[in-house]
């Protein structure tokens, strides 16, 4: 084997494009030849150099990236979540007997069934997000239409005087699934203020202070 054909063996070596017997005969030969072996050596060296450099400077996106993607706010001491995690179990104990026998006053059977696998399900769904809190912007529309739904319902029958005031008390605990949800999920929409650096005092020169 020639220098020619050694080296040109030995670069594709170097880009794992070489087979082991060519390798293993242009290594034998480059051990043999000094002016090879050299050369050999620069070529690994300066590939060496293309390949590890320093890593490129990227902007601290972290913020900006946990911004988007609406991390749970649970509040010290988690009192969001524990307080969801007491409506949550209040609705359900309140709709279980409208799901399960039709005992819900002013409607039918039918009616209270259907009114209780909503209420049910609603409950369901808030204590997946006490146990998930990461969940509760993915819930906020849901909580936010169903609330928003019943409190206009129920101002419009108490003033057309269909159904009691005190009836439709028990609509405070969507309302309140919602406002906590909404916590939990960091109060989208809510308008967010920045606390501005303090700005520097720049020190006064000497003789202005001796002026003063």
């Amino acid at each position: 084997m020639d220098c020619v054909e050694a080296r040109e063996i030995l670069s594709a070596d170097l880009d794992h494009e070489a087979s082991i017997i060519e390798a293993r005969s242009a290594h034998r030969h480059a051990e043999g030849c000094a002016e090879c072996r050299t050369w050999f050596d620069e070529v690994e060296r300066l590939q060496r150099r293309l390949r590890v450099r320093e890593a490129e400077w990227v902007p601290d996106l972290s913020s900006a990236i946990l911004e988007r993607s609406h991390p749970p706010r649970p509040g010290r001491g988690e009192w969001i979540r524990y307080s969801l995690a007491v409506v949550a179990l209040t609705q359900l104990i309140v709709a279980l007997p409208w799901l399960l026998a039709g005992s819900d006053p002013g409607a039918t059977v039918h009616e209270s069934r259907h009114i209780g696998a909503m209420s049910v399900a609603l409950a369901l769904g808030l204590l997946y997000t006490v146990k998930n809190p990461s969940r509760a912007y993915g819930i906020l529309p849901i909580t936010a239409a169903l609330a928003f739904t019943m409190l206009v319902s129920a101002v419009v029958d108490v003033i057309r005087d269909s159904t009691p005031l005190l009836g439709e008390a028990i609509h405070v605990l969507e309302v309140m699934g919602f406002a906590l949800v909404w916590m939990l999920a960091g109060r989208p929409g809510s308008p967010r203020f920045v606390r501005r650096a303090p700005r520097s005092v720049k020190s006064v020169p000497s003789r202005q202070r001796d002026a003063a």
